[in-house]
This record gives C-alpha cells, structure tokens and sequence, in this order.
C-alpha cells in the first residue's frame, strides 16, 4: 500500500509542473476560441470535481494533453499575431483584399483552435467511466468553471 500511495504521489509530481502552470500561464489564448475554452487539464479543477481518478486515468489524461495543448498553443500564438496584423492592416492599409484575407484566416484558425479544444475535451471524457463523465459534465455545465 505505500508502494501504492508513494507511486501515485511520484506520478502526481511529475504531471503537476505541466499541468498547474497551463490554466495561469496560457489563459491569454480564451479569447483565441470560437466558444469558452474547455479546461479538464488542471489538477485544481479535477479535484474540485472530485472524479477519483486512477493514476492511470491521469496518465492518460496527460498524454491527451501533451497531444493536443502543443498545437493548441502554436495556433492561439498564430492567432495573436494575425490579429495585430489586421489591426494594422485596418488602420494603415487601402488594400480591402488583404484585410478579407486576413479576417478569413482568423476565422478558420479560431475555428481549428476551437475544433481542436472539443477533441481534447472528447479524448479526455472518452477516458472517464460512466459515473465520472456525469460528474464532470454536471460540474462544466454548473458555471462553476
């Protein structure tokens, strides 16, 4: 048993650097979406919830992570920077054809950031059973996020 409890606690240390500075650092990239972010990830909001989770559950979770959240970064990055562009373009620029193009390129990248957020969303209810997928579903839906 304290084989147990001290792997769990080792397994808990080694996520929670990745995970308990997502939510602070990154909360920057909520406005890049097309719909409020999605934010399963955090350890805090976990336990808020109290789904139990299996040290393999966390393990899992991680990896959706580590898949999805790279990605997520590089297109809220991407997207920051087009903004300003068409700031820019907006207010310097007489070419109405760049600014098209730019505006639809802000779309689908929100687009894809948002896509990309529900799949990480999914991947990681997909790795809860039944009774911790209504937990967590009632603590999202609840407003208390």
């Amino acid at each position: 048993m304290k084989k147990f409890i001290f792997g769990f606690g080792f397994l808990l240390t080694l996520i929670s650097p990745s995970f308990s500075s997502s939510l602070n650092d990154y909360a920057w990239m909520d406005k890049y979406y097309l719909v409020a972010r999605f934010t399963p990830y955090d350890p805090s909001l976990l336990q808020k919830m109290d789904l139990e989770l299996s040290p393999k559950q966390i393990e899992l979770i991680k990896a959706e992570y580590d898949k999805y959240f790279p990605i997520m970064l590089g297109k809220a990055r991407i997207l920051k920077d087009k903004e300003a562009e068409l700031t820019d373009a907006v207010y310097k620029s007489n070419d109405p054809q760049k600014i098209k193009n730019l505006v639809i390129e802000i779309a689908k990248l929100k687009t894809e950031l948002t896509v990309l957020d529900i799949n990480l969303f999914k991947a990681i209810q997909s790795i809860l059973n039944k009774s911790q997928n209504e937990k967590f579903i009632k603590y999202l839906t609840s407003g208390s996020m």
